[in-house]
């Protein structure tokens, strides 16, 4: 009874634990694999229907094992996480389901084989409500990372374009793989998709213009962690052909005469080259291949052929043949058109005739008769059919029934004018053809058997479309002028021809009509008009009596004129210095047009205005503020507008007098104290800049210091005074005495100079109430637009590269409160700035540098500019001509080529010597000893003479051997056999002194077996100073009895 009680117990406990386990699953792969060094994420969720989490956010993952929970991951705890995994796990959250996802990065290879799962919420969701380790995951750690699969879509046809989508498969969907094709994407971003079995799909989608048959696409994925798969696929697409195109499709061939013919072939693949046939004997010209898009080629072949008479509905056939047996065809029946002479007569008229629907239309037409004309003719036309003739127009008989009443005769036909009238054409008239038969007999008494009248038919054209007018000037219209524009479009009707309307410019129109061909005529409308600015366009409308309209447009491109430009106030007798009103002006059309005026003259004050005189006449006036100096005089003033399509010019003559000091002028009555002061009546300064005025005075003995100094204009009015209330506005907040009165320095300082500020100023003083005037205290300030130019000092035109160079450069200026500041072209090894004031008031600058100079050979511009203060410029330059660049690259280098250079020039010595040694050792075995030696000549032999072989024209030569020696044999050291030329070898001294021995000069000319002796001798030569020279020993060589030895001759 226990036992069974025992075992209801456990069934009962183990329902109860099943039960609730049941109220709870999580869902997550069983096996993932996870690319080492990347990320792994397993994707996790959970749900519940019973027993709800506390805290649901709350996850943790475990180690499985068989005792214990190692933690995987915790964010409570994250310092309890095993080593294994610590500071790699973190939850993520992929979707919005209730998540448990684990992310592991980065995966190393000891998370191989490990089996991990979740738990949620476990301090409150305990094992009896879900056994979470009954559902873990396995990681498989792979070292190589799958390729992408590269798919295609859509059309493959070369010139067409397609789908490409490289797709990979991986386990990091936080840190997705990048994925690059090797062709455009357009900026498309790869998609994402989650995937049942845990792992994510990214795909990357483009378009691809094929342009090949063939053409390789590549696809490279780049994982987290630097692994990277690449995978290629060839797209093998279809080269396609254009249908063949042939022109002209309906012209009439003259008989007789050449025409051209085209058959044109657009194919994809320029592999596929075709090769052009024609069914017609005519002259081929080579086929023009060109491209004319992606994928897109062009075959041209052209025909040029001769028709005749019997080609008229001949069939004009072009073949291409492709590569790989593609073959198309496309012809044309020719059409010819020819003088009929037949029965007698014959007619002419156009092979077609284009006419507007709801207008009428005239077909000209001319017959003419082999013979005399017959009298009583009358002319009948005929609509062509196969069979029958229905009359078109017959005066006897009612016409056929669309173009009953329509139809009339135009001219005289005893004048052999057969045209026809057709009024109020219909689309139904289209392609109608039609002919004349002009004959007293009717048609139906000739027989038509091998005769037909279709090559002469006039083919009607009936259109709905009007033709656009045509639109044309004569000349380019002017503003102001008047113009004439034309609109002119082409009929058939000259009864009830179109209405053609001008519009946008306002005129005077007339109207004229003429014939331009047989049947068509030609209406123009000529509208004068006075131009204007705003005219931008004009619009012709065609209006035909079926009403149909069209319209063109022309653009105007208006010109817009201009008057030559005028100086209204000319430069007069100006003082140096002195700034003076200039005034040009300009009347021109357009406000577009308006010019800009410059002037000949920089770093001059000018201004610009423009204003309206008429309703399209506007004038330009320029003001320019000119302040001359003694060098101008005599030059011009050139004031210059310049317009978008040209300029104009006008100049004056230059007078500057130089400024001349004034007497002053003192009131006998003023009680002023009167004192010296030396102040510079002339001084200059450069407008915009600053100027000091040097001023000193003394003191009387008698005399305490001085409480206010004061500068004043000549003719009244402050500049500067301490209180600046007392100053005048022109110059508040621009003077300023830098001097000490105590010290009887006055000195005035004038900053940002205008252009009639000249003065003359005057300095006077006050001490109490006693008034202080001072003689030769007035200065006139002379203007200067532009400051001096630098001066450089002189320096070499033509100079080494890697040579230095010391250069200095000085301007003067009268700013000694702010001097200019000096720039270089160049980069300076040293720079040294002085100034040296070198007359009253008046600074000289001077910048020296020292630079070396560098740079390829050729011509250098050394530039020194000196700006001044508020930023005016000026510069001077100077050019150098550099050569030895190559050389001083190379001295540059020699630190490094120096040894090399050395050994290479020492054995080239030593060969160089070697070889002097052993040529000199050569030759002295060729010569004779001195008893077989030639006499020496009277006149001493250069060093050349005596090394060559070649004698002078004047010496007498030594009888020549029997035999010729080669050229081993010369530089052999090996006797000769012949007796008497055996030498003794001589020094290396010997062989290039001129000294000889005391013996005699000896030559002896001989042949073997020889029985006559010829013997030469010479006065000896002088002893050489050398005292330790000994003559060499004389040889001893083996002689037959016809040979006498030199030492007894002596």
């Amino acid at each position: 009874m226990s036992g069974f009680i025992h075992c209801l117990l456990s069934f009962c406990i183990l329902g109860c634990i099943c039960y609730s386990s049941r109220a709870w699953h999580v869902e997550m792969p069983s096996n993932m694999k996870a690319l080492l060094g990347s990320c792994l994420v397993i994707p996790c969720t959970y749900d519940y229907y019973q027993y709800p989490p506390h805290n649901p956010s709350r996850v943790v993952w475990y180690q499985y094992r068989d005792r214990g929970y190692p933690l995987v991951y915790d964010d409570w705890n994250p310092n309890k996480v095993i080593r294994k995994f610590h500071g790699r796990t973190f939850k993520v959250s992929i979707s919005d389901a209730k998540q448990c996802s684990l992310q592991i990065y980065p995966v190393r290879w000891s998370d191989h084989r490990e089996k991990i799962y979740p738990w949620v919420d476990p301090e409150n969701v305990g094992r009896s409500t879900y056994r979470f380790f009954d559902k873990t995951v396995t990681i498989q750690v792979v070292e190589r990372a799958e390729k992408p699969v590269i798919t295609f879509t859509g059309n493959r046809k070369v010139g067409q374009t397609v789908t490409v989508m490289c797709t990979v498969y991986h386990t990091c969907r936080t840190f997705p793989p990048t994925l690059r094709l090797n062709i455009p994407t357009q900026g498309n971003k790869p998609t994402h998709y989650s995937r049942s079995d845990g792992t994510t799909e990214t795909t990357l989608t483009a378009t691809l213009n094929i342009k090949s048959d063939l053409q390789e696409v590549e696809c490279t994925v780049s994982y987290t962690g630097g692994v990277t798969e690449r995978a290629s696929q060839t797209l093998k697409a279809e080269c396609s052909f254009f249908p063949l195109t042939i022109q002209p499709t309906s012209q009439e061939f003259l008989e007789g005469q050449a025409s051209k013919v085209t058959c044109t072939a657009e194919y994809t693949c320029p592999k596929h080259l075709p090769k052009f046939t024609w069914s017609y004997g005519g002259t081929t010209d080579s086929p023009e291949i060109s491209k004319i898009g992606d994928a897109h080629w062009r075959a041209v072949s052209t025909l040029t052929l001769t028709t005749s008479a019997n080609d008229n509905g001949r069939y004009l056939k072009c073949t291409a043949e492709f590569t790989r047996s593609q073959r198309q065809a496309v012809g044309i029946y020719l059409r010819v058109k020819r003088n009929m002479l037949s029965r007698g007569w014959s007619f002419n008229s156009p092979g077609s005739i284009t006419g507007m629907r709801g207008s009428c239309i005239i077909i000209p037409c001319s017959f003419t008769y082999s013979t005399d004309r017959p009298t009583g003719l009358r002319v009948i036309w005929y609509l062509y059919q196969s069979s029958g003739y229905p009359p078109v127009f017959d005066a006897s008989q009612s016409a056929v029934g669309e173009f009953r009443g329509i139809t009339s005769l135009i001219g005289s036909v005893d004048g052999g004018n057969c045209s026809l009238k057709i009024e109020r054409l219909d689309m139904s008239h289209n392609k109608d053809r039609l002919y004349p038969w002009v004959d007293k007999n009717p048609i139906t008494s000739y027989h038509t058997v091998g005769h037909t009248f279709y090559d002469k038919t006039t083919q009607l054209i009936v259109s709905d479309h009007a033709q656009e007018p045509q639109l044309s000037m004569t000349e380019i219209p002017t503003v102001g002028e008047q113009s004439r524009v034309s609109c002119n479009v082409r009929h058939t009707c000259i009864t009830a021809p179109p209405v053609l309307t001008l519009s946008g410019i306002t005129g005077t129109d007339r109207t004229i009509d003429r014939l331009v061909s047989d049947g068509i005529w030609e209406r123009k409308v000529e509208r004068i008009w006075t131009v204007k600015e705003e005219d931008q366009s004009v619009n012709c409308t065609v209006r035909f009596h079926g009403g149909q309209e069209a319209s063109s447009e022309l653009r105007l491109h208006v010109e817009c004129p201009h008057e030559a430009i005028k100086m209204v106030e000319r430069p007069g007798n100006a003082t140096e210095g002195v700034a003076q009103s200039v005034i040009c002006f300009v009347s021109y059309k357009c406000k577009k047009n308006t010019p800009t005026i410059v002037w000949n003259y920089k770093d001059m004050q000018s201004s610009f205005d423009d204003k309206m005189i008429s309703s399209d006449t506007y004038r330009a006036v320029s003001n320019l503020t000119f302040i001359g100096s003694l060098g101008d005089d005599g030059k011009s003033l050139t004031c210059t507008a310049k317009f978008y399509s040209g300029e104009t010019s006008d100049s004056a003559t230059i007078h500057v007098k130089q400024y001349e000091r004034q007497a002053e002028e003192i009131d006998p009555h003023d009680t002023f104290h009167v004192l010296a002061a030396d102040v510079p009546f002339r001084f200059t300064a450069l407008t915009r800049s600053c100027v000091v005025i040097p001023c000193t005075f003394q003191y009387p003995e008698d005399t305490t210091s001085l409480i206010r100094g004061m500068w004043s204009k000549k003719t009244g009015g402050i500049i500067f005074h301490k209180g600046q209330s007392h100053v005048l506005d022109h110059f508040k907040g621009r003077t300023k005495m830098l001097g000490n009165l105590r010290e009887g320095n006055c000195t005035l300082e004038i900053d940002n100079i205008k252009s009639f500020d000249n003065g003359p100023f005057c300095f006077h003083a006050e001490r109490g109430n006693d008034k202080y005037r001072f003689n030769n205290s007035c200065v006139f300030i002379v203007m200067r637009a532009s400051p001096a130019t630098p001066v450089m000092t002189p320096v070499p035109t033509e100079v080494d590269a890697g040579s230095t160079i010391t250069v200095s450069c000085s301007v003067t200026y009268t700013c000694s409160s702010h001097p200019p500041e000096f720039s270089w072209s160049v980069s300076n090894l040293t720079s040294k700035v002085t100034d040296t004031n070198t007359e009253q008031g008046i600074w000289e600058r001077n910048s020296t540098i020292t630079f070396m100079v560098t740079g390829r050979d050729g011509v250098h511009t050394l530039t020194c500019t000196a700006t001044f203060w508020r930023g005016k410029q000026q510069a001077s330059s100077v050019e150098l001509s550099v050569k030895g660049s190559l050389m001083y690259q190379f001295r540059s280098s020699v630190p490094v080529t120096m040894p090399v250079s050395a050994l290479v020039l020492i054995v080239i010595i030593l060969a160089a010597v070697f070889g002097v040694v052993i040529c000199r050792k050569r030759s002295s075995q060729k010569r004779s000893d001195d008893s077989l030696r030639p006499p020496r000549p009277e006149k001493r032999r250069s060093l050349w003479d005596r090394l060559s072989r070649r004698y002078p024209e004047s010496s007498e030569r030594p009888p020549r051997p029997e035999k010729r020696r080669s050229i081993w044999s010369r530089f052999s050291r090996e006797e000769d056999g012949r007796i008497g030329w055996q030498n003794t070898r001589r020094s290396i001294w010997n062989r290039f002194s001129r000294r000889q021995d005391n013996t005699v000069n000896l030559s002896v000319g001989y042949v073997r077996h020889a029985d006559n002796c010829h013997l030469q001798t010479s006065k000896p030569a002088l002893p050489s100073p050398k005292e330790n020279w000994k003559p060499p020993r004389p040889a001893k060589p083996k002689v037959s009895s016809a040979v006498v030895s030199g030492n007894d001759q002596m």
